[in-house]
C-alpha cells in the first residue's frame, strides 16, 4: 500500500498534488500501463498481494449482529410474502452469513476441506440447501473449496453491468446499486485516475526493466484499490433459467390471501376462512381451464384453511448474477486485459469465496515467490563443504 500524505482541501490539484494525495484513494483506471490493448504483455510478477486485506473486519461480531438480524428480516417477508425478491434476499443473507462466519480465513489460508463442524453454520448450511439445493456457497462449505462440486456450482455465475432498468431494480432487494457511489468516492475514482495516467506515463518512459517493474508495482497497488471501491456494492439476482424451470415464488393470488389471514388473530379467522373457501371453491366447480391453473386454485384453499403453515420454497435451476456499477465492471475487464494473472478482478467479479478466486489467487502467490526467489542472490561457495545439490 501507499503511505498517507495530505493536500490542502481547497488547493488547486496539480499533477504532482494528485500523485500525493491519491495514493491513499480508490479510483479506476483508464489507461493501459504501457501497452496496446490488443497486445496485452505478461508483466513481471509484482510484489503486492491483494489478498483478502478487504474481506478482513476489526469488529467481526458486529458483523454478524447485523448479518443475523437480516436473515432474521429476509426470513419474517418471505413467509409473509413468497416472493422472488424475498427468496433472493434470503438465500443472499444465508450466504454472505456462511461467508464472513464459516469460511472467514479461507481468503488468506486458500485451504478449506469441509464439512463444517460449527453448530451455526450446520444449520444456515441445511437451510440454504434446503431453499435452493444448487447453491454455490452451501455446496462450497459442505464439500470443500477444491471439490468438483464446488467449483461447478460457480460455474455459471454471471457478471453484469448494472444499468438504471425500473425491471431490473424490482428483481434485486438491495437499492444500494440505484444510489451508487457518493460524491466523495466518485471524486476519489477520478484523482486516482488522473494518477494513473502519469504512472503510464512512466511506464513508457522507463528505459530500464527496473523501473517498468517499479510502475506496473505502483499499477498493481492503484488497481488493488480502485476494485475495492468501484466494486464495493454488488446485488444479487436469482432467476428461472425457463419457464419449466421450479417457479421460485408464489402467484398473488394466494400471497395475499395469506397475507389478509394472517393479520386476523386465529381465534377470529373462522367466518373470514368460511367466506373465502366459499368462493374459491364455486371458481373451481365453474372452471374450465388448464391443469395448472386448477392446480392454483387447489392451493389457494390450502393456504385459506392453514395460513400459518407456509408451503416450503425450493429453487434449483436458477440464473446466478451479480449485478456490479458500470465503474466496476469497466475496470474488471481492463484489469483483467493487462494484469492477466492479477487476481483481484477474479475475485471481485466471482465473489471472494469461490473456487475461482482462490485458484487465482494462489496461482498469483506463486509466482510471486518465484520471481522473490529469481531476484534473490546467490549465495557464495563455502571452502571445504561438498554438496549434492
Amino acid at each position: 500500500m501507499f503511505p498517507p500524505r495530505c493536500v490542502t482541501r481547497h488547493a488547486k490539484i496539480s499533477i504532482t498534488a494528485i500523485a500525493l494525495y491519491a495514493v491513499i484513494i480508490l479510483a479506476p483506471l483508464p489507461v493501459a500501463i504501457g501497452q496496446d490493448p490488443s497486445t496485452p504483455a505478461t508483466p513481471s510478477i509484482p510484489r503486492r498481494d491483494p489478498s483478502a486485506h478487504t474481506q478482513q473486519n476489526p469488529d467481526m461480531s458486529a458483523t454478524l449482529g447485523v448479518l443475523e438480524l437480516k436473515i432474521q428480516m429476509a426470513e419474517g417477508s418471505l413467509k409473509l410474502n413468497p416472493s422472488e425478491r424475498n427468496l433472493t434476499s434470503l438465500i443472499s443473507s444465508l450466504e454472505e452469513s456462511l461467508n464472513t462466519s464459516c469460511l472467514k480465513s479461507l481468503p488468506v489460508t486458500l485451504k478449506y476441506e469441509g464439512p463444517p463442524t460449527n453448530p451455526n453454520c450446520i444449520a444456515r448450511m441445511e437451510r440454504l440447501l434446503e431453499i435452493n439445493p444448487d447453491n454455490p456457497a452451501a455446496i462450497c462449505l459442505r464439500d470443500g473449496i477444491a471439490a468438483p462440486s464446488c467449483l461447478a456450482a460457480y460455474r455459471d455465475q454471471k457478471l453484469v453491468e448494472f444499468y438504471d432498468s425500473s425491471s431490473l431494480l424490482e428483481d434485486l432487494p438491495d437499492p444500494s446499486l440505484k444510489v451508487g457511489l457518493s460524491a466523495v468516492e466518485t471524486q476519489r475514482l477520478k484523482v486516482l485516475s488522473e494518477m494513473l495516467e502519469n504512472i503510464n506515463r512512466q511506464f513508457q518512459n522507463a528505459e530500464s526493466s527496473e523501473d517498468k517493474n517499479k510502475s506496473m508495482d505502483d499499477a498493481v497497488g492503484v488497481y488493488d484499490q480502485l476494485l475495492s471501491l468501484s466494486c464495493r456494492i454488488v446485488a444479487l439476482r436469482l432467476r428461472p433459467l425457463t419457464e419449466n424451470d421450479t417457479a421460485i415464488y408464489e402467484p398473488s393470488r394466494i400471497v395475499e390471501a395469506r397475507k389478509q389471514l394472517l393479520q386476523i388473530p386465529k381465534n377470529m379467522r373462522g367466518d373470514y376462512q368460511t367466506q373465502m373457501l366459499r368462493k374459491v371453491e364455486e371458481e373451481l366447480s365453474l372452471y374450465t381451464g388448464n391443469a395448472k391453473g386448477k392446480q392454483e386454485l387447489l392451493d389457494l384453499m390450502a393456504v385459506i384453511n392453514q395460513p400459518d403453515n407456509s408451503k416450503p420454497l425450493t429453487a434449483i435451476r436458477l440464473e446466478r448474477s451479480r449485478i456490479v456499477l458500470s465503474s466496476c465492471y469497466r475496470f474488471i475487464e481492463q484489469a483483467t486485459k493487462f494484469i492477466p494473472l492479477f487476481p483481484a478482478p477474479k475475485c471481485h467479479a466471482e465473489g471472494w469465496y469461490s473456487p475461482q478466486c482462490i485458484n487465482a489467487l494462489k496461482q498469483w502467490r506463486n509466482a510471486k515467490r518465484q520471481r522473490l526467489e529469481s531476484e534473490r542472490p546467490a549465495k557464495a561457495p563455502v571452502k571445504g563443504i561438498i554438496s549434492k545439490f
